[in-house]
């Protein structure tokens, strides 16, 4: 996802655009992987359930484990998202000190 340029030699139109892609992926990430490996996680934990009334630990395991991964993903994007949107702000400020 982090583009072939630097973020500091990237115009504030193509940092724009970037984290506009960025955030997007992050919604997708977050509607198709997150909450699907959440439910799957609750199913497993809940009193009552559909598939077996007595999962295995390994199910359980396997379960928490995948949803740590999706959180580890999903942080990543988070702090790349987060790293962009400082230097849009950077350059916002940098222009508006130029102009004065």
């Amino acid at each position: 996802m982090p583009p072939n340029k630097p973020a500091r030699r990237m115009t504030l139109r193509q940092l724009l655009t970037s984290s506009e892609k960025c955030s997007r992926d992050l919604a997708e990430q977050l509607q198709s992987t997150l909450l699907v490996r959440v439910a799957d996680a609750r199913e497993l934990s809940r009193p009552v359930r559909r598939r077996s009334h007595y999962p295995t630990v390994l199910a359980l395991v396997n379960a928490l484990h995948k949803l740590g991964e999706a959180t580890e993903e999903i942080q990543a994007l988070v702090s790349f998202l987060m790293e962009q949107l400082e230097e849009i702000r950077e350059h916002a400020r940098r222009e508006r000190i130029n102009r004065v």
